[in-house]
């Protein structure tokens, strides 16, 4: 009979709650929650309470627990990393321990902090962390490679639409978070964080860039990116990439890129605060199949995938619906007991993670570089004339390697909202600049400082879950002086694609204020079709061959690019 692992859960924020601590509870057989450690003291005592953990197993840091474990207090044979902010500290003192650790992405911010997890692995020569990626676990994402292999595949198409709080995690039932610290602890927090976020963004990102890579980028598309690696292997080269709209944070972000093996890959991820429900697809082509996989958020609990098939056999189309035997976050905790109990090697660790935090800073870097800007560039103390705001002007699409020239940003950073209410729960805003502007700043006056950079989620939620934001307690922001908002990039050959504005000012500071062009659940996905162009000359596949001479049915047409 398998062994019942001893649990430590240290972050009791919205994913503890909502995913992993219901299906610890319900496998009671695999499972036992052994200690639970939170920073905050009010929200420590009621998720204890809720989840039935006695008091003198609640602590309040990394640091106290290991000590408990070193002198045989408590047993611990798992952890659950689930924490905001930062990972890496934390995460080393249960390694040196020899815990094995579930971590909630990000691990880290930049390849170099993650290297230093990725680093201690190889020093010791064992797996100990595993990626909480659940869908990568799912039954039905695991079929699809038995299904078409990575040699016929034509196109993988994902598409992800992320809604605000309430949808995800309304009936989770999360205790109410409380940010009881003290203002100084707070402080370092913050400062430790922002000093990470630099690192990982670069120094002349502003805060927008900041929030576009943490908010969108490393909680969002990474999930994406996750799934695909998971059946078919890593990006292996970034075709083109855009984010809209203009101004508005994290918006929708769009990927070309493609495997190893040439196949096309399409990722879309949007974050519409109003949407009604998440929604998540897959699709994969070859010359004969397609796949249709529809995957639901782990925060639904026993909700299923369902793979759908379509074939043509000798002149016929047959169709198959296969249902996932559990759920994505049960089926994570399977090959958890797995990893530790058996040293079955994650589909996603550290040095995955590290190749995936510098494709996505590259990714990021060709958001900038569209917008006219160059993220790589040297900070100097004083604003130069490039740093002064310049009128808007038409922009053009890019490819990621040669980018147009764009519209130049001023190096002064926008405020983010802070969180109202349960920060656990807060819809995350978005980002919006004024539609007026502002006088150009001086030449010779001293550049405003950096704003503090907004903290991401309790836990990194997959697909770019709604983020949690810690009080801000360094004052108002500077208005902007922005009066462009970011520019569209994406591979467009020979055309020009006139600039859009940000429909009227931020209604409460948060999301633009809807009009009859321009819906905040509907943000423009493009002014025409993509056209890329991609290398026809590879040899055809197996596939490929044998379908060569049969008249075309319509099922192998090329997916919606994106519109």
């Amino acid at each position: 009979m398998p062994k019942t692992l001893n649990i430590a859960v240290i972050g009791a924020g919205t994913m503890a709650q909502a995913v992993h601590l219901p299906v610890l509870r319900r496998r009671w057989d695999r499972f036992a929650v052994t200690a639970l450690v939170d920073h905050s003291e009010r929200r420590r005592r009621e998720s204890a309470e809720v989840w039935g953990i006695a008091e003198e197993k609640r602590y309040a840091t990394v640091g106290e627990l290991v000590e408990a474990i070193r002198s045989r207090r408590i047993t611990v044979d798992a952890a659950l990393l689930s924490t905001d902010g930062l990972h890496v500290d934390d995460l080393l003192q249960l390694l040196r321990r020899g815990v094995p650790v579930l971590v909630e992405p990000p691990l880290g911010y930049s390849a170099a902090e993650i290297a230093k997890i990725a680093d201690f692995e190889r020093m010791t020569g064992r797996n100990l962390v595993m990626m909480a990626y659940p869908q990568q676990y799912d039954d039905s994402v695991g079929r699809i490679a038995e299904q078409i292999a990575v040699k016929d595949v034509r196109m993988i198409e994902h598409r992800v639409l992320m809604p605000a709080s309430q949808p995800l995690f309304g009936g989770a039932h999360v205790t109410t978070s409380a940010y009881d610290l003290p203002a100084e602890q707070r402080s370092e927090r913050r400062n430790a964080l922002q000093e990470a976020v630099v690192a990982g963004s670069g120094e002349s990102a502003t805060q927008r860039d900041r929030d576009l890579y943490v908010k969108g980028l490393l909680t969002g598309v990474a999930h994406q990116l996750s799934v695909i690696e998971s059946v078919y292997g890593p990006l292996t080269e970034l075709t083109a990439v855009r984010h809209w709209p203009k101004g508005v944070i994290p918006g929708s972000i769009e990927l070309l890129g493609e495997l190893e093996g040439g196949a096309h890959v399409h990722l879309v991820w949007h974050y519409l605060p109003f949407a009604p429900e998440y929604s998540e697809t897959l699709q994969i082509l070859s010359a004969r199949k397609r796949l249709d996989l529809e995957l639901f958020a782990p925060s639904h609990g026993d909700r299923r995938s369902t793979l759908h098939l379509r074939e043509k056999k000798s002149g016929v189309v047959t169709e198959v619906a296969t249902v996932a035997g559990l759920g994505s976050a049960e089926s994570m905790w399977e090959a958890f007991h797995a990893f530790v109990e058996k040293g079955e090697a994650p589909i996603s660790g550290p040095a995955s993670a590290q190749q995936q935090v510098t494709l996505l800073r590259k990714v990021l870097a060709a958001v900038v570089e569209a917008d006219g800007r160059d993220i790589d560039a040297v900070v100097e103390k004083e604003e130069s004339e490039a740093d002064a705001p310049v009128a808007a002007e038409e922009g053009t699409g890019i490819e990621v390697v040669a980018p147009a020239a764009a519209v130049a940003e001023p190096a002064e950073p926008v405020k983010a909202a802070e969180p109202a209410g349960s920060a656990e729960t807060v819809e995350t805003a978005e980002t919006v600049e004024p539609a007026e502007a502002a006088e150009p700043a001086e030449t010779d006056e001293p550049a405003a400082p950096a704003e503090p950079v907004v903290l991401p989620s309790e836990s990194a939620p997959l697909a770019g879950e709604p983020t949690e934001v810690l009080p801000d307690l360094s004052g108002e922001a500077e208005p902007s002086t922005r009066t462009d908002g970011i520019v569209d990039a994406w591979s467009v050959e020979g055309a020009q694609s006139e600039g859009e504005s940000v429909a009227g000012d931020p209604v409460g500071g948060d999301v633009p204020a809807p009009s009859s062009s321009d819906d905040p659940a509907h943000p423009h996905e493009s002014t025409g079709p993509i056209r890329s162009s991609w290398p026809p000359a590879a040899a055809g596949s197996a596939e490929d061959s044998a379908d060569a001479a049969e008249p075309s049915t319509g099922e192998g047409s090329a997916p919606d690019s994106g519109r």
